[in-house]
């Protein structure tokens, strides 16, 4: 993804929501933290929910079942309502802001804007246009990238992380992610003596908890570098005309995920996100946020 590059945006309720007053959101809606995948966990999440952004590791694991799954939908063809609100990603590292425009484009009908505000303008001016040429109008938006690069300045970050394992590069992540091979994750089963291992999904979805809160960890944070290669990802999930919706900006088209509804947004979209986890069972650098009625 050559051209423009961007600071990353880190996936923590106090930065998308301050990024979102910023652009003239009022603050009807607020993204909050999902805690856990289990029903007790869920349940600490506030209703109703509307979006869910998912960051999650691009591994080699991934872009194998992104390349099969473009490849069967192509062939097979899937149902998307022309009420999707879709964009592709042209700008490196701007996925948490792509992320947050699906969700709140695709639920506007639920929110508020202040007077003047700089989302709604675009939302409206963008309207008719297509996936790419909603992309190339981000390229050129300059009220929302200096309000991103404001917002990703913000934020609790680390510009120095542990090298990925992975090949994959140039995408999106949040900086403060690539502190979890620093902390004590509770995604990660440790006994007394021995090094950290991973634990299934199920077991790591109950000992889920934001770990995007640096001062807790005791580390520095510093402002991050605009040219570090990054590998993780935001993706929004949202519920459009009766059914889920997966938008990624990296793929050709919005992924049809079946039947949903303002009641089960939740509960279906981290249905969708335990698949993201199941297919990387090593991996541990998950995270959800949650966009409810405050």
């Amino acid at each position: 993804m050559e051209g423009q590059r961007w600071l990353p945006l880190e996936a923590n309720p106090e930065v998308t929501n301050q990024f979102l007053k910023q652009l003239g959101l009022h603050p009807n809606w607020q993204f909050v933290d999902v805690y856990g995948m289990d029903p007790e966990l869920l349940s600490m999440v506030p209703r109703p929910v509307c979006a869910v952004l998912l960051l999650f590791p691009i591994t080699e694991k991934y872009e194998i079942f992104r390349t099969e799954e473009e490849e069967k939908i192509k062939s097979q063809g899937q149902d998307v309502t022309s009420s999707v609100y879709f964009m592709k990603q042209t700008i490196s590292n701007a996925c948490g802001t792509i992320g947050l425009i699906h969700a709140i484009a695709n639920n506007k009908d639920k929110m508020h804007f202040e007077s003047g505000s700089t989302l709604k303008k675009f939302l409206e001016e963008s309207v008719s246009m297509s996936p790419e040429e909603r992309a190339k109008y981000l390229e050129n938006y300059d009220a929302i990238r200096v309000t991103h690069e404001t917002s990703a300045h913000e934020g609790q970050t680390e510009s120095s992380s542990p090298s990925s394992s992975q090949p994959h590069s140039s995408h999106c992540r949040t900086k403060a992610s690539s502190l979890c091979h620093h902390a004590s994750l509770p995604w990660v089963k440790r006994n007394h003596v021995g090094p950290a291992k991973a634990t299934s999904p199920s077991l790591r979805l109950r000992r889920w908890r934001p770990f995007l809160r640096l001062p807790s960890l005791g580390l520095h944070s510093v402002a991050p570098n605009i040219d570090e290669k990054v590998d993780l990802h935001f993706i929004a999930l949202v519920h459009v005309d009766g059914h889920l919706y997966e938008l990624d900006g990296r793929k050709p088209f919005p992924i049809n995920h079946g039947k949903t509804s303002d009641e089960t947004l939740l509960e279906d979209a981290i249905e969708v996100c335990k698949k993201f986890m199941e297919r990387d069972p090593d991996e541990l650098r998950f995270n959800a946020i949650a966009l409810s009625a405050a």
